[in-house]
Protein backbone atom coordinates (compact mmCIF):
# COMPACT_ATOMS: atom_id res chain seq x y z
CA UNK A 1 0.00 0.00 0.00
CA UNK A 2 2.82 2.38 0.88
CA UNK A 3 4.46 1.71 -2.49
CA UNK A 4 1.23 2.53 -4.34
CA UNK A 5 0.78 5.74 -2.39
CA UNK A 6 4.37 6.73 -3.14
CA UNK A 7 3.88 5.96 -6.85
CA UNK A 8 0.67 8.01 -6.98
CA UNK A 9 2.35 10.92 -5.20
CA UNK A 10 5.27 10.90 -7.63
CA UNK A 11 2.94 10.83 -10.65
CA UNK A 12 0.84 13.67 -9.24
CA UNK A 13 3.96 15.71 -8.56
CA UNK A 14 5.16 15.27 -12.14
CA UNK A 15 1.75 16.12 -13.64
CA UNK A 16 1.28 19.21 -11.50
CA UNK A 17 4.82 20.45 -12.08
CA UNK A 18 4.75 20.20 -15.88
CA UNK A 19 3.94 23.65 -17.29
CA UNK A 20 1.18 23.93 -19.87
CA UNK A 21 2.25 24.47 -23.46
CA UNK A 22 -0.36 27.26 -23.64
CA UNK A 23 -2.10 29.24 -20.95
CA UNK A 24 -5.73 28.14 -21.17
CA UNK A 25 -8.73 28.98 -19.01
CA UNK A 26 -11.85 26.85 -19.49
CA UNK A 27 -15.28 27.74 -18.21
CA UNK A 28 -18.91 26.75 -18.49
CA UNK A 29 -21.64 29.37 -18.50
CA UNK A 30 -25.40 29.28 -18.17
CA UNK A 31 -28.08 31.97 -18.13
CA UNK A 32 -31.60 32.70 -19.35
CA UNK A 33 -31.89 30.70 -22.59
CA UNK A 34 -28.11 30.56 -23.08
CA UNK A 35 -25.36 28.10 -22.18
CA UNK A 36 -21.99 26.97 -23.45
CA UNK A 37 -18.41 25.93 -22.80
CA UNK A 38 -15.39 28.04 -23.72
CA UNK A 39 -11.60 27.62 -23.65
CA UNK A 40 -9.74 30.94 -23.60
CA UNK A 41 -6.08 31.10 -24.61
CA UNK A 42 -4.26 34.02 -23.03
CA UNK A 43 -0.77 35.52 -22.98
CA UNK A 44 1.22 38.22 -21.19
CA UNK A 45 0.08 41.79 -21.77
CA UNK A 46 2.80 44.26 -22.85
CA UNK A 47 0.51 47.19 -22.00
CA UNK A 48 -0.08 46.14 -18.40
CA UNK A 49 1.66 47.66 -15.43
CA UNK A 50 1.24 51.42 -15.48
CA UNK A 51 -1.08 53.70 -13.51
CA UNK A 52 -4.59 54.41 -14.78
CA UNK A 53 -6.42 57.69 -14.34
CA UNK A 54 -5.36 59.73 -17.36
CA UNK A 55 -7.24 60.39 -20.56
CA UNK A 56 -6.53 58.64 -22.76
CA UNK A 57 -4.88 55.84 -20.80
CA UNK A 58 -1.76 54.30 -22.29
CA UNK A 59 -1.77 51.29 -19.94
CA UNK A 60 -3.93 48.32 -19.10
CA UNK A 61 -4.45 47.32 -15.43
CA UNK A 62 -1.72 45.50 -13.55
CA UNK A 63 -2.53 41.80 -13.46
CA UNK A 64 -4.26 41.75 -16.85
CA UNK A 65 -3.45 39.31 -19.64
CA UNK A 66 -4.48 39.34 -23.31
CA UNK A 67 -6.94 36.78 -24.69
CA UNK A 68 -5.54 35.60 -28.02
CA UNK A 69 -7.98 32.84 -28.98
CA UNK A 70 -11.17 31.06 -27.96
CA UNK A 71 -12.82 27.78 -28.87
CA UNK A 72 -15.96 26.04 -27.72
CA UNK A 73 -19.68 26.24 -28.37
CA UNK A 74 -22.70 28.22 -27.27
CA UNK A 75 -26.46 28.01 -27.53
CA UNK A 76 -28.98 30.85 -27.47
CA UNK A 77 -32.47 29.43 -27.80
CA UNK A 78 -34.08 32.89 -27.95
CA UNK A 79 -32.61 33.58 -31.38
CA UNK A 80 -32.31 29.92 -32.43
CA UNK A 81 -28.52 29.90 -32.33
CA UNK A 82 -26.37 26.81 -31.83
CA UNK A 83 -22.84 27.51 -32.95
CA UNK A 84 -19.13 26.87 -32.56
CA UNK A 85 -16.84 29.54 -31.14
CA UNK A 86 -14.03 30.00 -33.64
CA UNK A 87 -11.86 32.73 -32.11
CA UNK A 88 -11.83 36.28 -30.76
CA UNK A 89 -11.87 39.64 -32.51
CA UNK A 90 -8.49 41.32 -32.15
CA UNK A 91 -8.41 44.38 -29.90
CA UNK A 92 -8.83 47.68 -31.75
CA UNK A 93 -8.13 50.50 -29.25
CA UNK A 94 -9.89 53.76 -30.05
CA UNK A 95 -10.28 55.50 -26.65
CA UNK A 96 -13.97 56.04 -27.38
CA UNK A 97 -14.80 57.60 -24.01
CA UNK A 98 -12.21 60.31 -23.24
CA UNK A 99 -13.86 61.13 -19.89
CA UNK A 100 -13.59 57.55 -18.65
CA UNK A 101 -10.34 57.68 -16.66
CA UNK A 102 -10.36 53.96 -15.81
CA UNK A 103 -10.89 52.64 -19.34
CA UNK A 104 -7.94 50.37 -20.25
CA UNK A 105 -5.71 51.32 -23.17
CA UNK A 106 -7.02 48.27 -25.06
CA UNK A 107 -10.62 49.52 -24.83
CA UNK A 108 -12.38 49.90 -28.19
CA UNK A 109 -15.62 49.15 -30.01
CA UNK A 110 -16.77 46.23 -32.12
CA UNK A 111 -18.82 48.14 -34.65
CA UNK A 112 -22.55 47.42 -35.08
CA UNK A 113 -23.91 49.28 -38.10
CA UNK A 114 -27.17 50.43 -36.48
CA UNK A 115 -25.53 51.11 -33.11
CA UNK A 116 -25.99 49.67 -29.64
CA UNK A 117 -28.67 51.30 -27.45
CA UNK A 118 -27.36 52.32 -24.03
CA UNK A 119 -28.49 54.05 -20.84
CA UNK A 120 -30.21 57.42 -21.11
CA UNK A 121 -31.06 56.97 -24.77
CA UNK A 122 -27.42 57.02 -25.83
CA UNK A 123 -26.42 54.90 -28.80
CA UNK A 124 -22.89 53.52 -28.86
CA UNK A 125 -21.19 52.73 -32.18
CA UNK A 126 -20.82 49.10 -31.14
CA UNK A 127 -20.04 46.69 -28.31
CA UNK A 128 -17.18 47.87 -26.11
CA UNK A 129 -14.45 45.27 -25.50
CA UNK A 130 -10.76 45.02 -24.62
CA UNK A 131 -9.83 41.28 -24.68
CA UNK A 132 -8.36 41.41 -21.17
CA UNK A 133 -8.25 38.42 -18.84
CA UNK A 134 -7.78 38.65 -15.06
CA UNK A 135 -6.80 35.45 -13.20
CA UNK A 136 -7.13 37.27 -9.86
CA UNK A 137 -10.34 39.12 -10.72
CA UNK A 138 -10.85 42.33 -12.68
CA UNK A 139 -10.64 45.80 -11.12
CA UNK A 140 -13.27 48.52 -11.69
CA UNK A 141 -12.82 49.67 -15.29
CA UNK A 142 -15.10 52.71 -15.61
CA UNK A 143 -15.20 56.03 -13.79
CA UNK A 144 -18.97 55.82 -13.40
CA UNK A 145 -19.22 52.08 -12.57
CA UNK A 146 -17.43 51.05 -9.35
CA UNK A 147 -17.89 47.29 -9.58
CA UNK A 148 -15.19 44.78 -10.49
CA UNK A 149 -14.56 41.08 -10.23
CA UNK A 150 -14.61 38.14 -12.58
CA UNK A 151 -12.05 36.77 -15.03
CA UNK A 152 -13.17 39.45 -17.53
CA UNK A 153 -13.87 43.12 -16.91
CA UNK A 154 -17.06 45.01 -17.80
CA UNK A 155 -15.97 45.30 -21.45
CA UNK A 156 -14.95 41.68 -21.96
CA UNK A 157 -14.21 40.27 -25.38
CA UNK A 158 -15.93 39.43 -28.66
CA UNK A 159 -16.21 35.83 -29.87
CA UNK A 160 -16.33 34.96 -33.55
CA UNK A 161 -18.57 32.03 -34.43
CA UNK A 162 -19.22 29.62 -37.28
CA UNK A 163 -22.66 31.23 -37.72
CA UNK A 164 -21.30 34.72 -38.48
CA UNK A 165 -22.83 36.00 -35.26
CA UNK A 166 -20.44 37.91 -33.01
CA UNK A 167 -20.86 37.55 -29.25
CA UNK A 168 -19.68 40.13 -26.73
CA UNK A 169 -19.12 38.42 -23.34
CA UNK A 170 -18.29 40.45 -20.22
CA UNK A 171 -18.41 40.55 -16.42
CA UNK A 172 -20.99 42.71 -14.64
CA UNK A 173 -18.75 42.74 -11.55
CA UNK A 174 -19.71 41.73 -8.04
CA UNK A 175 -23.12 43.24 -7.31
CA UNK A 176 -23.75 41.14 -4.22
CA UNK A 177 -22.91 38.17 -6.41
CA UNK A 178 -20.76 37.81 -9.52
CA UNK A 179 -22.53 37.61 -12.87
CA UNK A 180 -21.78 37.97 -16.57
CA UNK A 181 -23.58 39.29 -19.62
CA UNK A 182 -23.61 38.65 -23.36
CA UNK A 183 -24.65 40.60 -26.44
CA UNK A 184 -25.28 39.04 -29.85
CA UNK A 185 -25.01 40.81 -33.21
CA UNK A 186 -24.90 40.06 -36.92
CA UNK A 187 -22.87 43.23 -37.43
CA UNK A 188 -25.93 45.24 -38.44
CA UNK A 189 -28.28 44.97 -35.45
CA UNK A 190 -28.16 43.78 -31.85
CA UNK A 191 -29.92 40.40 -31.91
CA UNK A 192 -30.13 39.78 -28.17
CA UNK A 193 -28.90 40.89 -24.77
CA UNK A 194 -28.62 38.40 -21.92
CA UNK A 195 -27.82 39.23 -18.29
CA UNK A 196 -27.65 37.16 -15.14
CA UNK A 197 -25.23 34.61 -16.60
CA UNK A 198 -23.21 32.48 -14.18
CA UNK A 199 -19.81 31.11 -15.14
CA UNK A 200 -17.65 28.47 -13.49
CA UNK A 201 -14.14 27.29 -14.33
CA UNK A 202 -13.43 23.68 -15.26
CA UNK A 203 -10.06 21.87 -14.92
CA UNK A 204 -7.72 21.86 -17.89
CA UNK A 205 -8.48 18.50 -19.59
CA UNK A 206 -4.89 17.51 -20.37
CA UNK A 207 -3.56 17.87 -16.84
CA UNK A 208 -6.53 16.15 -15.22
CA UNK A 209 -6.48 13.41 -17.85
CA UNK A 210 -2.84 12.74 -17.00
CA UNK A 211 -3.67 12.70 -13.31
CA UNK A 212 -6.51 10.20 -13.83
CA UNK A 213 -4.16 8.09 -15.94
CA UNK A 214 -1.67 8.24 -13.08
CA UNK A 215 -4.30 6.97 -10.67
CA UNK A 216 -4.99 4.07 -13.03
CA UNK A 217 -1.28 3.24 -13.29
CA UNK A 218 -0.94 3.33 -9.51
CA UNK A 219 -3.98 1.10 -9.10
CA UNK A 220 -2.66 -1.37 -11.68
CA UNK A 221 0.73 -1.50 -9.99
CA UNK A 222 -0.93 -2.19 -6.65
CA UNK A 223 -3.04 -5.01 -8.11
CA UNK A 224 0.00 -6.60 -9.76
CA UNK A 225 1.97 -6.31 -6.51
CA UNK A 226 -0.82 -8.00 -4.58
CA UNK A 227 -1.15 -10.74 -7.24
CA UNK A 228 2.59 -11.38 -7.02
CA UNK A 229 2.38 -11.62 -3.26
CA UNK A 230 -0.38 -14.24 -3.52
CA UNK A 231 1.68 -16.33 -5.94
CA UNK A 232 4.63 -16.30 -3.56
CA UNK A 233 2.39 -17.31 -0.67
CA UNK A 234 0.89 -20.22 -2.60
CA UNK A 235 4.26 -21.47 -3.76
Amino acid sequence: MKAAVALFASIAAVVLSVPSQAAVYMFNFVGPNVHGTVALTYASNPRAGGPLGTSPNIYDPIGSYVVTNATGYLVNSTIGLTTKITGVVASDPSNPEPGNLLAPASFGHYIVANGVPGPGGKVAPGFSYDNLFYPEGSPPAATDYPFGGGFLDIYGLVFTTSSNVAVNFWSNGDLGGLSYGAGFTDGVNVLDYVGGISASSVPEPTAWGMLILGVGVAGGALRRRRAGARVVAIA
